[in-house]
């Protein structure tokens, strides 16, 4: 965990407000420089066309903060460890179900009498495993219990931090029109939010800085750069053709996402198993780690399908899956599903108001340390 932090550290902007948030443990990165141009290039011209569905997105006309990370297991732990300490007698959380993948491990109940009281916890070195299975309604509930301070030291957090705040549990839903009735955005005080596809967007692609001080642009990926990232385990050479499989290849390039390879071939290492933050100089322009690869994030995106069905847009490729378009290019958006589908490529990176602690508390903390980034242009 320590040496993926101080990668990190190393590796990020210099950006006035980044740090760790007290209540959630995000380390949050400030997106600034609202007002910037939406997305208006277009995907490489072939046949059948590539569908530009960014286009004219991307543009937020306010600062706000993200988190470097997806949401880790011991940021999953801390939320689910309070939700499932319920007291006997009281009904267990609704939406909520455990995740398959992640690095925690369950332990016995607190409360034997209630087998709605579990616990779990976070086998050393797992810390920063990503989690997967976590549906949009659960991002949403996490958020609420976020915005209503996070687990209460000491105490059973009350029921009624889990279900408003930033989004209100009750509209949880269906519209009897095959579409679902869940708060379209989150509330307009929310602290903690799950992100607009926009904000999404902003902070994966935009770089304020691509052309020269302030002289903002867009990049094809999410690491700076006009490149299709490469996939495979970290730290090994791998063959930088993306027309085969990714394999190990002693004369080619070091790998740069989790996503699209599999255990198969490289014995040894799992795409399960990756810690976020692993690629410590594959970045976005403003620090995101790993917006390609480990899971695939939920945004508030609301999108209408034939037939009357309405899903919750995510986008990012995930794990051992090539996604939507080789290295995850900012025209084509991932997909969309119902709120309650709780899939294992599905994930979450939160959105807040709330910074962390100013540079020189982080830095007088001996916890992180802030360095320039290196321009990258592919």
């Amino acid at each position: 965990l320590a040496s993926i932090i101080a990668a990190a550290a190393i590796a990020a902007p210099a950006l006035a407000g980044n740090g760790i948030d007290p209540v959630s443990g995000i380390d949050f990165v400030r997106i600034t420089h609202p007002g910037n141009a939406p997305w208006m290039g277009s995907p490489p011209q072939q046949f059948p066309p590539i569908p530009n569905q960014a286009l004219g997105r991307g543009g937020v006309g306010y600062e706000y903060f993200i988190g470097r990370f997806e949401v880790t297991t011991s940021q999953w732990v801390q939320f689910f460890n309070a939700a499932y300490d319920r007291p006997a007698g009281e009904p267990g959380l609704p939406w909520l179900i455990p995740p398959t993948f992640w690095g925690a491990t369950g332990t016995t109940p607190i409360n034997n009498s209630n087998p709605n009281a579990r616990r779990w916890q976070v086998p050393s070195g797992n810390e920063m495993r990503p989690v997967g299975n976590i549906s949009w309604r659960m991002a949403a509930i996490y958020c609420n219990f976020l915005h209503n301070g996070g687990a209460v030291t000491g105490n059973v957090t009350p029921r009624e931090n889990f279900l408003s705040g930033a989004y209100d549990v009750s509209t949880f839903g269906n519209n009897g029109t095959g579409g679902f009735s869940d708060q379209a955005t989150r509330s307009p005080d929310a602290r903690y939010w799950i992100p607009s596809w926009d904000e999404w967007l902003k902070a994966a692609h935009y770089d304020p800085h691509k052309d020269g001080p302030d002289q903002g642009g867009w990049w094809a990926y999410p690491n700076g750069s006009d490149s299709p990232l490469i996939p495979g385990p970290p730290g090994v050479l791998v063959s930088p053709n993306l027309l085969q499989p990714p394999h190990p290849d002693p004369n080619g390039v070091p790998a740069q996402t989790n996503y699209g390879w599999e255990a198969g071939f490289f014995p040894g290492y799992s795409p399960f198993t990756v810690p976020l933050g692993a690629y410590s100089d594959v970045q976005s322009p403003w620090g995101l780690f790993d917006v390609s690869g480990a899971t695939t994030e939920w945004t508030e995106e609301i999108r209408f399908v034939a037939g009357g069905g309405m899903g919750r847009a995510y986008d990012g490729s995930y794990w051992n899956n090539l996604g939507s378009g080789v290295g995850d290019p900012v025209w084509l958006r991932l997909g969309e599903t119902e709120p309650w589908i709780s899939d294992y490529s599905h994930g979450l990176r939160i959105a807040s108001t709330v910074p962390g602690p100013s540079v020189a508390a982080v830095l007088a903390s001996g916890c992180v340390v802030l360095v320039t980034r290196r321009k990258r242009k592919g």
